[in-house]
């Protein structure tokens, strides 16, 4: 028994290499404009009080900077609505710089509109700091300032 194998004609190699060059230009094209950096934010939960972890693509080459970039994403606050966010709506970064693997920061005055009974301004530092840490492993300590003085300077 002979199996028959079927001839293909000059159309279908020209349909072939036509599919095969547009899936090698449809993948230099997904590739040049991925979707970004992935990055994790850890947000606090409003009601439990515990934390939460969500992900987001960031822009690869910012003009910023990568790590301004992911700052100020972060003082936006959460996707999530049952997280709160880290400082109060409107706290900005005046400032960010990197020296070795310290990360100086200076935020807005904005910060302090929390309830300063009810906020617990150290914690929220610390979180803070542990988000830039954790996304960028070449920074081994964030100095946060305010007003021109650093916060919470006595926890180093």
């Amino acid at each position: 028994m002979k199996i028959k194998i079927p001839r293909l004609r000059i159309h279908s190699y020209i349909l072939l290499a036509v599919i095969a060059l547009s899936a090698a230009v449809s993948f230099i094209v997904w590739a040049v404009h991925f979707p970004g950096v992935r990055r994790t934010f850890v947000y606090e939960s409003a009601a439990s009080g515990s934390y939460s972890i969500e992900s987001r693509y960031l822009v690869s080459d910012p003009e910023q900077g990568k790590i301004r970039n992911y700052i100020d994403e972060l003082l936006l606050g959460p996707i999530s609505e049952h997280c709160r966010p880290i400082f109060a709506d409107g706290t900005c970064v005046l400032s960010c710089f990197r020296r070795n693997s310290v990360l100086y920061v200076e935020i807005s005055d904005d910060f302090l509109l929390d309830d300063a009974e009810k906020t617990d301004f150290r914690k929220k530092c610390g979180l803070f700091k542990k988000n830039i840490i954790r996304n960028f492993p070449g920074i081994k300590q964030v100095v946060v300032f305010a007003g021109g003085n650093e916060l919470f300077a006595d926890d180093k």
